[in-house]
């Protein structure tokens, strides 16, 4: 259908060279930037690059009194040893040419300022993925990054894998014995777990734990059914489950034991007194020299993971991504 004005017809498709493009001024990020841990954890200082601190332990209590009118006897303490960790250097670059600093961008605004406020998300998720990542910490070289350690290399004393797999090499799926296992290692080396750290697979098994007079309730008024654990009320205390898409998860598609070889899956049990991110010089922005027609510059931050006990800790390892109590094949 076209519309006469005079001598002069507009048909459809005749405005596309004057008609403005329908553009809506909004960007919409769809990769998560969310960093639980990060987000939660005390703060330190670093002063230096390689960060160290003491941990130190008490004798076991003892059921002999001392003897009426005996001559003291001197033992030699134990001496506090120390623990150390290498902070390591979060950089993101940033070039914008001029042309695109002087054009008009939907949504964006300023393009060099967007970047920025980008590329400070993207470091955050850059350290949340370290923390949990099997690091081992190395002082760098000319032509190699520093490297610090993350949990997975510091917790040491409290680990398990779940008792249904079938061999070292292989996953296993997590039930609720294991992870009550696990705090009851925990508790008997000392630690207060407050905190359990879980990728999403592992999150829905714990929601699926099943437990002696468990109920699942459904309000009747709101029709909702809950089905999620948040919150794991335990033998040893109360237990934060938080969800976190940078926790390590397996990604095998069985259930059977003998196929479950991706044994990354991990559940991370902490007491967030005792572990803290030491900042040696926080994240921040700077412009750098011109290299060419462009505004350069970098966001750039250096710290360390900061694991004051790792006693205090606790890893259950190799946890199969797939679970046959929850409808996996």
């Amino acid at each position: 259908m076209a519309l006469e004005f005079g001598t002069v017809k507009w048909g459809i498709g005749d405005g596309t060279l004057v008609n403005r493009e329908d553009l809506s001024n909004i960007v919409t990020q769809q990769t998560p930037s969310d960093t639980p841990w990060l987000a939660q954890a005390s703060k330190s200082e670093a002063q230096g690059v390689l960060h160290q601190w003491l941990i130190d332990t008490m004798r076991a209590p003892q059921t002999t009194g001392a003897i009426e009118g005996a001559a003291y006897s001197f033992v030699t303490s134990t001496t506090p040893s120390r623990v150390t960790n290498v902070c390591m250097i979060f950089r993101k670059d940033i070039g914008v040419s001029r042309t695109q600093m002087k054009a008009n961008p939907a949504a964006i605004g300023n393009t060099y300022t967007y970047e920025m406020e980008k590329g400070t998300k993207e470091l955050n998720t850059d350290v949340e993925t370290a923390v949990f990542s099997s690091l081992t910490s190395a002082t760098g070289t000319t032509g190699a990054a520093r490297v610090m350690k993350g949990f997975q290399n510091y917790i040491t004393s409290n680990t398990a894998r779940p008792a249904s797999l079938g061999a070292a090499a292989t996953s296993g799926q997590l039930v609720a014995n294991d992870f009550n296992k696990i705090l009851d290692t925990i508790y008997t080396a000392g630690g207060n777990p407050d905190q359990v750290f879980v990728s999403p697979s592992v999150k829905r098994q714990v929601s699926n734990f099943t437990l002696t007079q468990q109920n699942r309730n459904i309000a009747a008024a709101e029709k909702k059914l809950v089905q999620g654990i948040d919150m794991y009320d335990s033998d040893y205390g109360l237990l934060a489950i938080v969800l976190d898409r940078f926790v390590p998860q397996s990604t095998n598609t069985s259930t059977a034991a003998a196929s479950a070889t991706d044994v990354r899956g991990t559940m991370f049990i902490l007491e967030r007194a005792k572990n803290r991110w030491a900042w040696y010089d926080p994240i921040h922005h700077e412009y750098v020299g011109k290299l060419g027609d462009s505004i350069n510059g970098i966001l750039v931050g250096e710290g360390c993971l900061e694991v004051l006990n790792e006693k205090a800790d606790g890893m259950i390892l190799a946890i199969n991504n797939k679970n046959a109590a929850l409808g996996d094949a």
